[in-house]
């Protein structure tokens, strides 16, 4: 049998099937099916024992194209994705590499975070201006859920663009708030649409906000996680990933046509 190493793995997941990445008693959680996964596979025995670790712990509903955890095992490293995917749904391990057994995921130097805003009536310039005031190293515990951490955070980028029927906010930052990229949208989104005072806007607003609302968590997807890591590509492992993301762009694209169809009948239907 192989010594054990430390691995990092990257994986993506659908959020809006779980109650939530960190692992809770009676939950469906992302961190439950991962663990729940490596034990299976005799990757690990417990959490405890290989010295797991995790990067970023996203809130019920929001998913992840990039999110990174960390443990020791002595698996085969070419074998550990393929194994872990065929145990999972919702789920998509793609990349594992060899690190220090230093590594920690949870001290990132970044983190990336996009929304998908659906357009409205938002004015695009006006957003970009708001979204400028919560750029910088600012206080953000008006625009958090409270906990103990230090509410002092940077934003080094947010980024708007326009996709077609949404709008795309991208930011990127060391670490966030809980609920931080959630309530800021909901600022940006309520201003760049005349529903807010502008002088009720960024982190230190010239008068407080009546409230500072929360997006829906199912827009949200932790898009990457730089961890100072390069993680490769395996083909074995994009080939069998993509036979699932096709099946679910086909489900999709049906919906997408069901609504389509639905709502064309009843914009002519004669009552």
């Amino acid at each position: 049998m192989m010594d054990e190493r430390r691995v990092a793995l990257k994986f993506a997941y659908d959020g809006t099937k779980f109650y939530g990445f960190q692992r809770q008693p009676d939950r469906v959680t992302v961190e439950g099916a991962l663990v729940g996964a490596l034990a299976k596979i005799g990757a690990i025995k417990s959490p405890r024992e290989c010295g797991y670790r995790s990067s970023s712990r996203t809130d019920r509903g929001v998913s992840a194209l990039g999110n990174v955890i960390s443990f020791r095992t002595s698996f085969q490293l070419d074998d550990l994705c393929p194994a872990l995917n065929s145990e999972m749904e919702d789920v998509w391990a793609y990349s594992a590499v060899m690190v220090g057994d230093d590594f920690n995921p949870r001290g990132a130097r970044e983190r990336w975070y996009r929304y998908y805003l659906p357009k409205s009536d938002q004015d695009l310039a006006m957003m970009r201006s708001i979204a400028s005031l919560y750029m910088g190293v600012h206080d953000f515990s008006g625009h958090a859920r409270k906990d103990k951490r230090n509410p002092m955070r940077e934003i080094r980028s947010i980024v708007i663009s326009d996709a077609g029927v949404f709008c795309t906010l991208d930011f990127r930052a060391e670490s966030f708030l809980w609920n931080m990229v959630r309530r800021i949208v909901w600022m940006i989104n309520e201003g760049s649409s005349g529903r807010m005072p502008l002088d009720s806007l960024g982190p230190e607003p010239k008068r407080k906000p009546v409230r500072v609302g929360l997006s829906r968590p199912e827009f949200l997807i932790l898009m990457d996680i730089d961890c100072g890591v390069e993680f490769p590509g395996s083909p074995r492992v994009a080939r069998s990933v993509s036979v699932s993301m096709n099946r679910r762009l086909v489900d999709a694209s049906m919906q997408l046509a069901l609504a389509e169809e639905l709502n064309r009948r009843l914009t002519g239907y004669k009552y």
